[in-house]
């Protein structure tokens, strides 16, 4: 699963990544999301939204569902007002579906660094801008500072993405050119997995 993973977000990057103005992470559309997800893993997964109205606003909540056996991989929510300033928000319903299905989409793997998709930020006024191609590579980044985070990544979604999508590149590089860096950056990871692991046993 981590490697259809790993295509859905590059096939997602090569659509445009966008930069969050306001915190400097980048994230990508929820269209791309949807659409690479449905392309890789065909029929292996689904969704399954279920929304709650309420007077003045919407709750979303949206399962990835994986099949034989049948099992929750991950979940999302999303809270849409049906007004803004008075005036009702057209497509208010089904914005809170499509973003519960990005959110859910993040918590299992398919982002770029921020959970919160490019349409999700548009809607709040939160301004982006495209990131130019050139810019998108990580190479350059100090082996520490990617020793570092691999060390921090919360869960093994995470450091799986690191390793395997954001810092491909080096791993690649470093196992090929410089292998003292590249047993550096692999026993980050392993040590950090191998923790991961234990404190989910117990």
């Amino acid at each position: 699963m981590k490697d259809k993973i790993d295509r859905v977000n590059e096939l997602c990057r090569r659509d445009g990544v966008y930069k969050n103005l306001t915190t400097g992470q980048t994230t990508v559309s929820l269209w791309s999301k949807i659409k690479y997800f449905r392309q890789v893993f065909g029929d292996q997964l689904g969704f399954d939204v279920s929304v709650m109205e309420q007077e003045d606003y919407y709750i979303a909540k949206c399962k990835i569902i994986a099949y034989d056996p049948e099992r929750v991989l991950a979940t999302g929510h999303y809270k849409q007002f049906k007004k803004r300033n008075g005036s009702y928000i057209q497509g208010a319903l089904p914005m809170a579906e499509s973003f519960s299905i990005s959110r859910a989409l993040s918590f299992l793997g398919v982002l770029d660094k921020d959970i919160t998709s490019l349409e999700e930020l548009e809607s709040l006024g939160i301004p982006t801008t495209k990131e130019a191609k050139d810019t998108l590579s990580t190479k350059g980044v100090p082996v520490k500072q990617i020793v570092e985070e691999l060390k921090k990544a919360p869960h093994e979604t995470r450091l799986n993405h690191l390793r395997y999508h954001v810092y491909r590149p080096t791993f690649v590089e470093t196992q090929k050119n410089h292998p003292r860096d590249f047993k550096l950056l692999d026993n980050a990871f392993k040590s950090r997995m191998n923790l991961i692991t234990k404190q989910e046993k117990i």
